[in-house]
């Protein structure tokens, strides 16, 4: 069995925990709902038996990117991820009771001396079992673990990144993960250090992201491990990307790449698979979109969301939408809106100087 040395607080009752001053708690389904909606953002979520009485509490604590939630409760429930529920990665440790999640095709259960992992816009239901159950859970927000993923792999990664929900705290790594996790958990809990040293939230942020992406296995993985092995691309890949970078504002296909570079079209789309575990077309379109987002971000251009994508090869607003989102994790028009809220700061800042 997967064991790690977290407290053990199986024989606490529910509003006697050493230690645990919660910060909300109630006694019906509906105030836990509020409360957690209030202090995070919408969910759905629903009891797993029918009682009147729902006995809760719990300490939630948020600092830049994380946000720590020690939580009892006297009955199982369910959590349902909304499309409008902030993208996060969550890391679960149970104390008592046990957890359950599905991600794809993967089911997932854990109880004591476990922690499980998953993008919560990738997973199915999370259920919350056991009466009394209680639990940590740290929650980092997405955009962290996106940005650690571009730096890694220097484009933008599109789809699902399909991690193993299951961190093996019996290997090196595992324990790597699952220790920095319960530090983190540690320091934030009920008014913790961490909550005054916003520097080092951040810096743990990022250490656990880079951490999770490189240790703990997930759609990536084996490019990584190519990674490693090989960081100098092939002659003809970082060729033809120093074409896409001067023509990057000029329509081409492909194969003209291919030709301008000498090689065959095939001998291309191999090469960017070995070296950037994507295709030359998907490698374009990444710095494309990485172009359109630097636009979009730029408080002092005040071109509209359609001009930027069109300037950029996208000619449907609603797809390049979707890919942004995807990307990025905010739609552009909130990109664009930030942009412009910054430029009035700076405008109203000028005036008062």
């Amino acid at each position: 069995m997967i064991s790690l040395r977290f407290e053990n607080l199986a024989r606490a009752p529910l509003h006697a925990v050493d230690g645990f001053t919660p910060t909300h708690e109630g006694n019906d389904f509906e105030s836990m709902v509020r409360a957690f909606s209030t202090s995070y953002g919408a969910f759905g979520a629903r009891p797993l038996i029918n009682e009147r009485a729902f006995a809760w509490e719990a300490d939630v604590r948020t600092s830049g990117a994380f946000t720590v939630v020690h939580s009892a409760y006297q009955s199982p429930w369910e959590v349902q991820t909304l499309e409008e529920t902030p993208q996060h990665l969550a890391f679960y440790i149970p104390h008592t009771g046990s957890l359950r999640l599905t991600v794809g095709k993967k089911i997932a259960e854990g109880g004591a001396g476990h922690l499980l992992m998953a993008n919560n816009h990738e997973a199915g239901n999370r259920y919350v079992q056991g009466g009394p159950h209680r639990s940590d859970a740290l929650l980092l927000d997405w955009k962290v673990v996106r940005r650690m993923l571009v730096s890694l792999f220097e484009t933008p990664i599109l789809g699902a990144l399909d991690l193993e929900p299951v961190i093996d705290l019996s290997m090196p790594s595992g324990r790597l993960i699952g220790n920095l996790v319960l530090t983190i958990v540690q320091g934030m809990r009920n008014n913790g250090p961490l909550l005054s040293s916003p520097l080092a939230v951040s810096t743990m942020s990022e250490t656990l992201a880079d951490l999770v992406i490189r240790c703990a296995p997930h759609r990536l993985s084996g490019y990584l491990e190519e990674k490693k092995v090989s960081m100098i691309a092939p002659w003809h890949v970082r060729r033809a990307i120093d074409y896409m970078h001067v023509n990057i504002t000029e329509p081409f296909t492909i194969s003209m790449v291919a030709d301008d570079v000498g090689v065959s079209l095939r001998a291309l789309q191999m090469g960017f698979k070995a070296f950037k575990g994507t295709s030359p077309g998907a490698y374009l379109r990444s710095m494309r979109l990485s172009a359109a987002r630097d636009q979009l971000r730029d408080p002092m251009n005040q071109q509209s969301v359609r001009e930027i994508c069109t300037r950029w090869g996208f000619f449907h607003p609603g797809r390049f939408s979707v890919i942004y989102r995807s990307a990025f994790g905010e739609n552009p028009s909130d990109t664009r809106a930030r942009a412009a809220a910054s430029r009035w700061e700076a405008l109203g800042a000028a005036k008062i100087v």
